[in-house]
This record gives C-alpha cells, sequence and structure tokens, in this order.
C-alpha cells in the first residue's frame, strides 16, 4: 500500500526500486521548463518563448569546429581536468617568427632559389670587361698583348678598384692573377672549394657591384638593403637548421629592423629599386606590417617621413601629410609637392620678415649677375674679402667678458652668499 503511494505521488525515477506499471500515465512535470523567458536579438526584436532548451552534443561542437578556418577554441569537456588545445594548434611560443611575429617554418621558394644559384658560386659579369675597354682602351690594348702569359705589370688593375670587386675565386684573387698558374692550383682558390661564408659574401659582393652608385660605395640606401637582405635570408636559413640558436634569433631580428628601415629610406630615393629588391629577395613579409591596426598605431608610418627621418605621431590627425614627402614619380620635392597641392606649413610672414628675403633675394641676383658680367672684379672683390678676414682688428678677450652670468658665476667676487640647505635634516643651518 505504501509502495503503490510512492508511485501515486510521483517519486523521481532513481528513487524508485523498479518501474512500477501502476504508476500513472500523467506524470508530474518539472514547472521551471515552462517559464516563459524574454531575450532581445541584436536588431532589437524581443523574442518570447518558453524555454526549450536544446541539447549540446559533441558532434555539433566537432562539425562547428570543422566548418572554421582557424579555431583557435580550447575545448573544455566537463570530465576532462583541464582544456584541451585548439587543432591545428597555435604556433609553439617559441616558433621562429618574423619582425612582425607572422612563424616562418621554410625559406619561401624564391629564396630556396637564390640559396641553390649562391652555391653555384658567382661569376663577374660581362659588362666589367667591356666598361674596362671602354673607360681604359690603352691598358686594355697592352692586356689583350699579354694575354696567355703573365706580365711583370698587372695591366688588367684598374678592372678592380678595391678587392671586393673581385669574387670569382677564394680570397680575392682576379682571374687574371692565375694565369700561368697550374690546374691544382687554380681548382684550390676557385668558386667550388669556397666555404658557405666565402659564398654569402661573393654573393654580397655582386649585389653590391650590382646596385652601388660608384666604385666605392658600400652605405648608399640601395646597397644597405640588399646586403641586409642576404644576411636576413642567411640568417633565417641557419636557424630553420639550428632553430634553438637565441644568439641568432636576436641578431635576425636586429637585422630585420635594420632591412626594414634601409627599405623605407630607399622607398624615398628610388622606388624603382626599391620593389626590385622586395621582388627578387623575397622580403614583402618584413616591409609588410601585419594587420591594419598596427599600421595605423604601430611603427609602420616610424621612418616615413624625410627620406627616413622618423615620424613617431599620429600627426596626419591634426596635418595634411600629403606635402610632407617627395613624389618619386614625378622627382618633386616635398616644397613642390606642397606647392601643387596648395598646402603651405608655415606661418604668414610678417612685414618686416618679406621685407628682408625680398632685399636678400635682391642682393643675391644683383652678386649673381656681377659675377656673370665682371669676372675679374668679382674675384678680386673675393681677395680682397680674404685677406679682410685675417687683417682685423681683434679686442682683446678676458675671462670676464665670457661669463655669462657674471653674478651667478663669480658670487665670491661680489660678497654675496646665497643661503643654502645644509642636510636633509636639519634645515638651512
Amino acid at each position: 500500500m505504501l509502495r503503490v503511494g510512492q508511485a501515486l505521488l510521483g517519486q523521481p525515477a532513481k528513487h524508485r526500486g523498479s518501474y512500477n506499471l501502476g504508476a500513472p500515465l500523467g506524470r508530474i512535470t518539472n514547472f521551471r521548463r515552462a517559464r516563459t523567458f524574454q531575450i532581445k536579438t541584436t536588431d532589437s526584436e524581443t523574442v518570447i518563448g518558453r524555454g526549450k532548451v536544446q541539447r549540446r552534443r559533441e558532434a555539433a561542437l566537432q562539425s562547428e569546429l570543422a566548418s572554421m578556418e582557424t579555431p583557435a577554441i580550447w575545448v573544455w569537456y566537463p570530465w576532462r581536468s583541464n582544456p584541451e588545445p585548439p587543432t591545428p594548434a597555435l604556433p609553439l611560443r617559441r616558433a621562429l617568427k618574423n619582425l612582425h611575429g607572422a612563424v616562418y617554418s621554410e625559406l619561401s621558394p624564391r629564396q630556396k632559389k637564390r640559396m641553390e644559384s649562391m652555391t653555384f658560386g658567382s661569376s663577374i659579369p660581362d659588362s666589367r670587361q667591356a666598361n674596362f675597354e671602354r673607360q681604359h682602351p690603352l691598358l686594355a690594348q697592352l692586356f689583350k698583348g699579354t694575354q696567355g702569359r703573365a706580365s711583370a705589370f698587372p695591366f688588367w688593375y684598374k678592372k678592380y678598384p678595391t678587392r671586393r670587386h673581385a669574387y670569382e675565386n677564394r680570397f680575392n684573387i682576379p682571374a687574371e692573377m692565375l694565369v700561368g698558374y697550374s690546374p691544382e692550383i687554380k681548382a684550390a682558390v676557385s668558386s667550388k672549394m669556397m666555404l658557405a661564408t666565402e659564398l654569402e659574401q661573393a654573393e654580397r659582393n655582386m649585389y653590391t657591384e650590382r646596385y652601388a652608385e660608384h666604385d666605392f660605395d658600400t652605405g648608399s640606401p640601395a646597397v644597405t638593403a640588399v646586403k641586409v637582405a642576404l644576411l636576413c635570408r642567411s640568417h633565417r636559413n641557419s636557424l630553420l637548421k639550428q632553430p634553438h640558436n637565441t644568439v641568432y634569433k636576436f641578431r635576425l631580428c636586429r637585422l630585420e629592423r635594420t632591412l626594414y628601415r634601409a627599405l623605407r629610406r630607399l622607398r624615398k630615393v628610388n622606388f624603382k629599386r626599391y620593389w626590385e629588391i622586395i621582388s627578387e629577395h623575397d622580403i614583402q613579409d618584413i616591409v609588410q606590417p601585419p594587420n591594419a591596426v598596427s599600421y595605423r598605431w604601430g611603427g609602420y608610418w616610424q621612418y616615413d617621413w624625410n627620406a627616413g627621418i622618423a615620424i613617431q605621431t599620429n600627426i596626419s590627425d591634426f596635418l595634411d601629410v600629403r606635402g610632407l614627402n617627395g613624389c618619386v614619380e614625378t622627382g618633386r620635392s616635398r616644397a613642390e609637392v606642397a606647392r601643387d597641392l596648395g598646402l603651405t606649413y608655415t606661418r604668414t610672414l610678417s612685414n618686416n620678415e618679406k621685407k628682408r628675403l625680398a632685399k636678400s633675394a635682391e642682393y643675391y641676383e644683383r652678386l649673381k649677375k656681377f659675377r656673370a658680367d665682371q669676372p675679374e672684379a668679382s674675384r678680386e672683390r673675393d681677395r680682397a674679402a680674404f685677406v679682410r678676414k685675417f687683417t682685423g682688428m681683434f679686442a682683446v678677450m678676458n675671462r670676464k667678458s665670457t661669463a655669462v652670468d657674471f653674478p651667478s658665476s663669480y658670487r665670491r667676487l661680489l660678497h654675496s652668499k646665497v643661503l643654502r640647505w645644509k642636510s636633509k635634516r636639519h634645515g638651512p643651518t
């Protein structure tokens, strides 16, 4: 009787001993489930419902994750102690990253191709001989007379202004110097015997010669950019072999910052070469900011103002920056670009300043005309001014005339004393 009464009261199934067919068919449900609820959608529409519970199944979760491109979601199953990392996994903390934090797992195809071509050794281009014959015809003719045998005087010496111009053999030995030596010696100093560092140096010299503005140029923007780009590639390559070389990681970061800055300078000077170096050595990932946020707020504009002098402010919010840069395509200067856009960055001059500028401009125009019309008289005038510089009378300078603030500098002479605090504790006495 008691058991039938418990069944009629609708006791939960987990407390019942067994399923009792005598229990009522219309069971008492949980009334909290039927409570209405209100939510507001994103388009401010109110939805009222009876709160049907939706079960969250693991299969649905997995299919949802599979539909996402890069799910960076840590999944926690309640029956496990820790959340599970996302798959595919997040990049490791010590992964190899470039300047902007983008992970690289290998060299790009173009960079691999450049590495291969480096191992074959570099040969001096034919234009070197052509330039030599054009610039020094006499030496070239004398050299042709001695070809095939060693001569007492190296008639080819003008071909190699510095030792880095001879990069086809080891130890910077020009091919002309090896004339008459045995094939064993030639093989020993050939590019096939070069170490990896020597191959890198030879490649660097080759690109330096290609981008140099003159024979002794080692520091122009294009040369700096291409040399640092090659160094970056070799560092990155060695890091892919030795991923835990922390010293090389720091060096690579420093080199990439240097390359970034060199490229920003080169962009202002010669845009064509800038783009050529980027495309040939595949360093777009260093130039390109990683996202719009760092493009706006990061250091992307840091070296963009005056051929590499830094803007470190959000000056574009307060100033029209279009007139702050020259135009590479038309070759106009910064001032000409501002003039063509109708922009001015200076205050209006006072009448006195305008007058003085006009007078000085008139003076220099007249001086120029005088120099063109009467060269002898202008030369005589310059000579007299030069002599006058050294024959003038100078006032005798003494120590007191150099003191800017005499009462402060020579207080002892004026017998005046400043009351000073003797110590931090006791005050002025």
